[in-house]
């Protein structure tokens, strides 16, 4: 099996003739598009080189943000005038195929995909020189640039879709790698001093006694979505201390020996078990580092979880930091997630690295 070549397989039948891609193809509550998993599914086919798959989501992406100024602005004059926004007034974390909003609950308020987005439409034109495409996509660009100066320092859902009530700490540095890879190509369409302002608070208000960067402004634990710091949206340097505590740290509390990573301790999702895209994510992290041999040794990890059909999942059973958890999650939901096109994404991603190193 050719897990390469299974994965842009997947990922293609994965997207839709609007260029949205779905987030899997078979779960139940995954049959949506998300700007988070877009954005990395779009980075995985860049680096594969099959750019026209990526262009044809940003230019999804772009337009199903403009199709939805009306609500923004709505909701950027409540709060001008004070007002607490209703959770329906917030942009929604995910949308249907043809960019529409869904009609379903789900746990929408989440900043971190529009800071993702932003920074993958930024990669997808440094990698392309597809001028075109950013200038057409400067409508939702600046749209997106208000949401996220308007919120970044408010509560929201994370990237797992929890905890409503915290500051996440890899949500600030997606808004922040989102806002720096936008200033790289274009510095008027970034507020002057909002970069340093969410550098400043994340250093002052999200690093644990220890030295290292925690999970939020008030949980101490890590998340391996810390990862996402350093690479790749550069909040802190791969080599800084601080990221070196965190990443011992994550190493220490999520790393599987021989296996693969936890997103946190207290993950009690389908019991809890070892997400693919994050292995891949200390994979690549560990190429970053030049610890090349670790880096593959994941990727052959992630290889193995694989099914007869080259399909992987989101999370892997084997050793669940609480089983008792799992069959009420199947009951809700079916079995987890496979194949999940981000999970796929990241081995596109991570190989073309390590390629540069046979």
């Amino acid at each position: 099996m050719n897990l390469i070549q299974s994965s842009i397989e997947i990922i293609r039948a994965g997207q839709a003739p609007s260029g949205a891609y779905v987030a899997s193809p078979t779960f139940s509550q995954y049959g949506y598009a998300w700007l988070r998993d877009g954005a990395w599914v779009a980075y995985g086919m860049d680096c594969a080189g099959l750019h026209d798959s990526s262009r044809a989501f940003y230019v999804w992406a772009g337009r199903t943000l403009v199709k939805h100024e009306d609500r923004l602005n709505a909701l950027l004059d409540k709060l001008a005038q004070g007002e607490t926004p209703d959770e329906t007034d917030y942009l929604p974390t995910r949308f249907t195929l043809d960019g529409d909003l869904g009609m379903d609950f789900w746990w929408d308020f989440q900043l971190d995909g529009y800071g993702t987005w932003l920074w993958g439409l930024a990669e997808h034109v440094k990698l392309t020189g597809d001028t075109a495409l950013w200038d057409a996509s400067v409508p939702a660009i600046r749209l997106t640039v208000r949401y996220l100066a308007a919120l970044w320092s408010s509560p929201n859902y994370d990237c797992w879709e929890e905890a409503r009530d915290q500051i996440h700490t890899s949500t600030l540095a997606a808004i922040y790698g989102g806002l720096i890879a936008v200033r790289a190509v274009d510095s008027a369409l970034v507020p002057d001093g909002l970069l340093e302002q969410i550098r400043t608070y994340t250093l002052e208000h999200c690093l644990a006694p220890e030295g290292y960067l925690q999970k939020t402004h008030e949980n101490p634990a890590v998340d391996a979505s810390l990862l996402w710091t350093a690479v790749p949206y550069g909040l802190v340097d791969a080599r800084d201390p601080i990221f070196a505590r965190t990443l011992a740290k994550i190493e220490r509390d999520l790393l599987v020996p021989g296996g693969g990573v936890y997103r946190y301790a207290a993950d009690t999702y389908y019991g809890g078990g070892e997400w693919i895209l994050l292995t891949a994510w200390l994979a690549w992290m560990y190429v970053e580092l030049g610890r090349i041999d670790e880096a593959r040794g994941l990727m052959r990890w992630i290889e193995a979880q694989a099914n007869e059909a080259g399909e992987l999942p989101e999370q892997v059973a084997d050793h669940m930091r609480d089983a008792s958890y799992y069959p009420e999650w199947e009951a809700k939901w079916g079995s987890p997630a496979s194949p999940l096109l981000w999970s796929h994404a990241m081995v596109l991603v991570v190989h073309s690295l390590l390629d540069k190193h046979t």
